[in-house]
């Protein structure tokens, strides 16, 4: 911030200096008073008490060539004055044919010396333009920090800015806007609670009564019914892991070996019936990512598959320029259109929940997700993630 508020002082101090100089320039070019020859009477003496005392003679009007602004003077029965070699002459219109002309005089005026005025006067003007600007780009620098702990940890904003600074009105918008969506994340994570605690009491139940009831409904019934009961079960669960990871702290990358990582991941899907295959190249690798929130991800991706595929599922990994790409491939029935699961009926369902948190959590990772056709004929999701954090 400090290094915009220089720029940004000098752009305005230069300017400010450049407009003052032009206008002195204009000034002294259009409304400059015009010059006097009135010679004070100790020159007209000392002219006269030179080694080449000032005198008048005629000067025929062929012999000096003048402009037509100083013919047009002459003409008017006016006096101009020339320099030749540091010495002054008059020049006056005398008749037709000639000039009367009247000098040398040497006329030594001592110059005003206002260096030190101009000096002063554009100090002077760099100091009022930075008690100007200082506290304004102070409360912008206090805004910004504000800004930025927000964005790690949202809380309220305190709303110190003076009523009287420029940048009040955007001091007191931050603060409402802080404000409310304190309250609304609030708001979410009790939602959230409510729904992974509260809805699954009502489940329970639902789930017992089916048991009760197990032998006098028919089996197709009962089988759609637990299914609904353990899709809203799920739902629960990855509304209650959205709410996880929306929560973002200053540490929430972190250095991670790859192998361990993949090790971590590939162990929670040992003897499915599905079998899921882990391919690792580039053993050596290390990324930085959120452990929890990132097995979160690619958990949501791999439950997907297996919701899809027919006989395998496989996990790819892989390092290239700076990446690390995560491929997730089933031999199910593919994408539509390279956003939608087809299922084996024709009809065609989402990610739903599971795909926002995915990109929730890849984004927060600076990755991306992409989804295509696969190489086992099926669906292919893939999750692209920096080995470098941002700076």
């Amino acid at each position: 911030m400090h290094s915009h508020f220089i720029r940004f002082y000098l752009f305005i101090l230069l300017a400010v200096f450049a407009l003052v100089f032009s206008f002195g320039q204009l000034y002294s070019q259009f409304y400059a008073p015009p010059v006097q020859y009135n010679i004070p009477v100790e020159s007209v003496f000392a002219a006269q008490e030179t080694p080449n005392p000032a005198t008048f003679r005629y000067i025929k009007k062929s012999n000096i060539q003048l402009s037509s602004d100083l013919l047009a003077q002459l003409q008017g029965n006016q006096t101009i004055a020339y320099v030749v070699n540091n010495q002054m002459y008059y020049l006056r219109n005398h008749d037709k044919g000639r000039y009367i002309q009247w000098g040398p005089v040497e006329i030594n005026e001592a110059p005003v010396d206002d260096n030190y005025l101009i000096l002063f006067f554009y100090s002077a003007l760099a100091i009022v333009f930075l008690l100007l600007m200082w506290p304004m780009f102070r409360d912008l620098s206090f805004l910004q920090k504000c800004a930025v702990e927000f964005g790690e940890n949202p809380q309220s904003q305190p709303l110190t800015v003076s009523k009287k600074s420029t940048v009040y009105p955007l001091a007191h918008a931050l603060y409402a806007m802080s404000s409310r969506l304190v309250e609304f994340v609030t708001l979410q994570r009790d939602l959230a609670k409510i729904i992974a605690h509260e809805v699954r009491t009502p489940l329970a139940r639902m789930k017992f009564v089916l048991k009760r009831v197990e032998g006098k409904i028919e089996d197709k019934h009962l089988k759609r019914m637990l299914m609904d009961i353990a899709e809203l079960e799920t739902l629960a669960t990855d509304y209650m892991a959205f709410s996880r990871s929306q929560q973002l702290d200053p540490d929430y990358l972190q250095p991670l070996k790859l192998d361990w990582f993949f090790e971590r991941l590939s162990h929670k899907y040992q003897n499915l019936e599905t079998p899921v295959h882990f391919i690792l190249n580039n053993k050596d690798s290390q990324f930085h990512g959120n452990e929890a929130q990132l097995d979160l991800a690619l958990s949501n991706l791999l439950n997907n598959a297996l919701r899809y595929a027919e006989q395998q599922i496989q996990v790819n990994v892989e390092v290239n320029d700076g990446w690390v790409n995560f491929h997730i491939d089933d031999d199910g029935p593919g994408f539509n259109n390279g956003k939608q699961r087809t299922n084996n009926q024709g009809t065609t369902t989402g990610f739903g929940l599971g795909l926002y948190i995915v990109e929730s959590i890849v984004n927060r990772h600076n990755g991306s997700l992409s989804k295509s056709s696969g190489p086992l004929g099926g669906a292919r999701a893939t999750v692209a993630i920096p080995t470098q954090p941002p700076r």
